[in-house]
């Protein structure tokens, strides 16, 4: 019988997964409100690309713990490299860069929407292997 490698527990991907979907919304919030300038300068400024870094970081970790902790059936209509847990961030977060061009603060930024869609990407591919690699244990 093959061991694959799991994440501990459901009820502990899930709880990982909301959590950082709540830390990922109080950083859009701070965004949107302008009140980031100071954490930005300090943390994002001194790496070069640091946004376009940060938001591949960002990104890839949501999808990578949504995709663990919300194994949904797989619509037919899907390629079958796309989960619906990635659909799903994709829509949102497609809309959520479309919104900053309305912000007064903030800009909309084609190179952030490409670091967003790299991060889905290697979110789910991360959230695969994990799911499918046979264990050596």
């Amino acid at each position: 019988m093959k061991n694959t490698i799991r994440f501990p527990s459901r009820r502990f991907a899930v709880f990982a997964a909301l959590g950082f979907i709540a830390f990922f919304v109080w950083i859009v919030v701070i965004a949107d409100r302008g009140q980031g300038t100071p954490w930005w300068t300090v943390i994002i400024d001194p790496i070069p690309f640091g946004d376009k870094v940060g938001h591949f970081c960002l990104v890839s970790t949501l999808s990578f713990l949504c995709n663990l902790a919300f194994c949904a059936k797989r619509p037919d209509f899907l390629p079958r490299f796309v989960t619906s847990v990635t659909l799903i961030l994709l829509t949102v977060l497609t809309l959520e860069e479309l919104s900053q061009a309305f912000i007064i603060g903030r800009h909309l930024d084609f190179y952030d929407w490409l670091a967003d869609l790299a991060g889905l990407t290697f979110g789910q591919f991360c959230a695969a292997k994990i799911h499918h690699h046979p264990s050596k244990v």
